[in-house]
């Protein structure tokens, strides 16, 4: 073979060899690549595979870390958290760097300057740093990137796919000082949207479950009972502390219908609160419950409407147990408007605070002081201080205070107004339930009246404060020393009492009565001798204690100069007012064993000069009291008559012109069983004084009930009964009166209730409704004595009375009496134009009868037709008439 042929094949196996060394190094590296394909393959396999499983989210961010690595040779991918407040950063995942750099890594500020990450998370842009080395930005971290040959940083930074809101920072760090490639930087922000759909997902995750968790807390653990209800109102679900409110178990109330734990009474009402709730309308409100062992107890409730997809599908219920604190609210209420209500001036301070300022004051500490809550809030008491205040008594105050100790004291404190006055004040500590005292309480009162009085104490306590005069004590000590006195001198007691007055002070008012009696007392003090003593004996009674007098002759004077006093009338603006007097005379030469005794002897007399019709004097006999005595006696006497039925109802016919009978007057006799038949004015003024004319006339109403059938039988429609004041303003009046009437069937019209003047005088509002009530029973009403009392007139247009009976005064001998004439023609005439029916009492005269008839009295009664008789005597009567 020739050198060229042995050449060529050299040549060709050189040829052969080295493509066969290609071709292997290219087999090599294509088997390389793909066992790096599927090794990434895999790695991103895994990587979605954990994103999609419950897995921590450090781990998520890690396995997305390490796919980056994987792809980006020679870096190192980390995650860093933002606080929820967007401050600093935090790493959290790291996968292929140490430990140690995780922990340096934590708390990183979110500002420019403070590496890659913390640049980026500020500028909310990426931060491309080639040189790690020689970037400022590194220089508190330029040790351990040295360390672990960290020469580039590129970090970006992680919004929330939502809100652009900021979520963390993912970043690359490369061991050479390079920039990312166009590949890698999308290869970066794809992994930056992966960091924020897994960190969204976890944040997502996170609230649901904290949501569901905090949702499942507050059903279970609530303290309150918590239920659900479905559309039907059942009970679908409850907690522990609704089993525990109605003690039962769970299983029992599941299923159950809420009406089942309710009071009867609160079902329709809950109802309709649990018919609003499913109409999407909350409800509040309280029901009561029993319980299984039947205690009832007060809930508060709240309704809730159920929404699941915009559509209400049941009803939440919370039920709080109020029972306690109802009561409780109550108790406060009571209390708080006790406080509120109270007339002591109440002040509340704080003791926990300096200088103890004011917390609570009452309306009654306003009116006290003047000062409103507002004005006071805050302040310290020391406010009410002033120039007369003394200085140690506030400093026992205070030191009260500092002792925490109570303290009574009186005190000259201010108004807002300047004006000073007494105050009484009681100051208590408040503790809480641990002993420590918290507040302090103090009382005022206003006690200016009383500390001024003390120092008018010595003339009060010989002296009445309204008049001015001596009061029963100096009276007494006078006529003691009188009486005392070695002397032939006779002493005499004028007891002086005033007639009328108790109608004008009720009537007109008791500052009018108040004015009366100090003109009174001037008038009498003018004409006794100033020698002399005149006392105030009380209410409307004086007493003279006369030692200057040289005869009776000298004293019966006296007495008639002191009724003169009483000519003129009492003024009071353009109102006049006449009042008269009676005197009782009582002297020393009467034997007494004290003598205070004179002082009665006189009162004795003087009621015996009222009896004889008053404004006259009566000297004081043994008669008189043994007539005293009997008075005692009648009055027993009388009791036991209310209780042994003596008494008897006789009838007055009321007579037309024509005398024909329309009406008959039932009348009250005592059949005493050793006087025999009692005239009224006997025993009917002692019974009106003692209070006994209430069962005798309660007594008479029934009777009168009794035997109107007989007297309808023989054509008498009607029957007037007489009721006293005292019986007319008793509480149980009208129901007295409507028993009788529906007891007995009293048609309406057939009973007149008789009334004086003097009802009117004591409240005449009252009055009124009383007999508005007397109307709505069926009774008329007749004003009785008309024209003899004090204000018939002023109420004549409003009091609803159908009848008057002329007083027997007017009528006696009325055609010579031209002003009894007069009156009567004055009286008919406002009748007849107001429509009242006049019926003229005490006829006795044919003359009488004519004067009457001449102008238009309708009705007459008068022993001129018939006197009272006894029911049968009067059905005699009636029959032949």
């Amino acid at each position: 073979m020739t050198e060229y042929a042995v050449g060529v094949i050299v040549g060709l196996a050189t040829v052969l060899i080295l493509a066969l060394g290609i071709a292997l190094i290219f087999w090599q590296r294509a088997r390389h690549q793909a066992e790096y394909l599927q090794a990434f393959i895999d790695a991103e396999y895994d990587t979605l595979s954990s994103l999609v499983k419950n897995h921590p989210l450090a781990t998520k961010l890690a396995d997305i870390c390490a796919l980056v690595e994987r792809q980006i040779p020679g870096c190192y991918a980390s995650v860093l958290i933002a606080d929820p407040q967007g401050r600093t950063l935090n790493a959290i995942a790291v996968k292929s760097l140490p430990t140690y750099y995780t922990d340096a890594l934590q708390n990183i500020p979110i500002a420019v300057g403070e590496g890659a990450c913390g640049s980026a998370a500020a500028l909310r842009e990426p931060v491309i740093i080639t040189d790690t080395q020689q970037d400022p930005r590194f220089h508190d971290y330029r040790e351990l990137i040295t360390e672990l040959n960290l020469n580039a940083a590129w970090s970006y930074p992680v919004f929330s796919p939502f809100d652009r809101r900021l979520l963390a920072t993912f970043a690359l760090y490369s061991v050479q000082s390079r920039d990312p490639t166009s590949e890698e930087e999308r290869l970066i922000t794809r992994s930056c949207d992966l960091v924020s759909l897994v960190i969204a997902q976890h944040q997502e995750r996170y609230e649901r479950l904290w949501s569901e968790q905090q949702t499942r807390s507050l059903f279970q653990q609530n303290p309150e009972a918590v239920f659900t209800l479905d559309l039907d109102g059942t009970i679908t679900s409850a907690n522990h502390a609704s089993a525990k409110l109605v003690d039962m178990p769970l299983s029992e109330i599941a299923g159950q219908h809420y009406e089942l734990f309710l009071m009867e009474d609160d079902k329709e009402r809950a109802g309709q609160h649990f018919a609003a709730a499913k109409r999407g309308e909350p409800q509040h409100y309280t029901v009561r419950v029993v319980d299984s062992h039947g205690a009832m107890k007060r809930l508060e409730i709240t309704n809730i409407p159920m929404i699941i997809d915009g559509e209400i599908v049941g009803v939440y219920g919370i039920s709080k147990d109020i029972t306690q604190q109802s009561e409780v609210e109550e108790r406060l209420q009571i209390l708080n408007r006790s406080v509120e209500a109270s007339t002591n001036g109440i002040v509340i301070c704080d003791a926990r605070a300096d200088d103890y300022p004011i917390i609570y004051t009452n309306p009654a500490f306003t009116a006290i002081t003047g000062y409103t809550f507002a004005e006071v809030e805050g302040r310290n008491m020391r406010l009410l201080h002033g120039p007369e205040t003394d200085p140690k008594t506030i400093d026992k105050i205070y030191l009260a205070l500092e002792k925490q100790r109570e303290i009574r004291c009186v005190i000259r404190n201010y108004r807002k107004t300047g004006e000073a006055f007494w105050n009484e004040l009681f100051i208590s500590p408040v503790s809480d339930s641990s002993g420590v005292i918290t507040h302090f309480v103090g009382l005022h009162n206003d006690i200016s009246e009383r500390v001024e009085r003390e120092a008018e104490l010595a003339y009060n306590a010989a002296h009445d404060v309204l008049t001015g005069l001596p009061n029963r004590t100096s009276l007494e000590r006078f006529l003691q020393q009188a009486m005392s006195a070695d002397t032939d001198q006779r002493i005499y007691v004028l007891f002086i009492d005033l007639d009328g007055f108790k109608p004008v002070n009720d009537s007109l008012g008791h500052e009018w009565g108040d004015q009366v009696l100090v003109e009174t007392a001037a008038r009498i003090r003018r004409v006794v001798p100033a020698a002399d003593m005149l006392a105030r004996f009380g209410g409307d009674e004086f007493v003279a204690v006369i030692q200057t007098a040289t005869d009776d002759e000298t004293v019966v004077q006296l007495a008639q100069t002191i009724l003169q006093q009483f000519e003129r009338p009492f003024c009071n603006g353009d109102a006049e007012v006449s009042l008269s007097a009676a005197v009782g005379i009582a002297s020393s030469a009467i034997a007494v064993n004290k003598p205070v005794e004179l002082v009665q002897y006189a009162d004795v007399a003087m009621y015996e000069a009222k009896r004889r019709g008053s404004n006259t004097y009566q000297w004081f006999t043994p008669d008189l009291e043994a007539d005293s005595q009997h008075q005692l006696m009648l009055r027993s006497q009388l009791q036991e008559a209310i209780q042994k039925h003596q008494f008897r109802v006789f009838y007055q016919p009321i007579v037309s012109p024509d005398k024909t009978v329309v009406a008959v007057e039932a009348l009250v006799r005592w059949l005493h069983p050793e006087r025999g038949w009692m005239a009224p004015n006997d025993f009917i003024p002692l019974a009106e004084r003692t209070g006994q004319i209430v069962p005798i006339g309660t007594w008479v109403l029934e009777q009168v009930c009794r035997d109107m059938p007989q007297l309808r039988a023989v054509g008498v429609p009607h029957i007037s009964v007489n009721f006293s004041p005292m019986q007319f303003y008793r509480d149980d009046f009208i129901e007295t009166v409507t028993g009788y009437v529906e007891q007995y069937g009293i048609a309406p019209g057939e009973l007149t209730a008789e009334i004086t003047e003097n009802v009117l005088l004591r409240d005449a509002n009252h009055a009124i409704r009383m007999m508005n009530e007397l109307r709505k029973l069926g009774l008329a009403i007749a004003l009785d004595d008309f024209g003899t009392g004090f204000t018939s007139l002023s109420y004549l247009n409003m009091i609803p009375a159908q009848k008057l009976k002329l007083d027997r005064e007017f009528v006696h001998q009325i055609h010579q009496n031209p002003r009894n004439g007069a009156i009567t023609r004055g009286i008919l005439a406002i009748a007849a134009e107001l429509d009242i029916t006049v019926i003229a009492e005490g006829v006795e005269s044919p003359a009488e009868l004519d004067y009457l008839q001449s102008y238009g009295c309708n009705y007459l009664q008068g022993y001129l037709f018939c006197e009272p008789l006894a029911l049968t005597d009067l059905l005699v009567w009636l029959d032949h008439k």
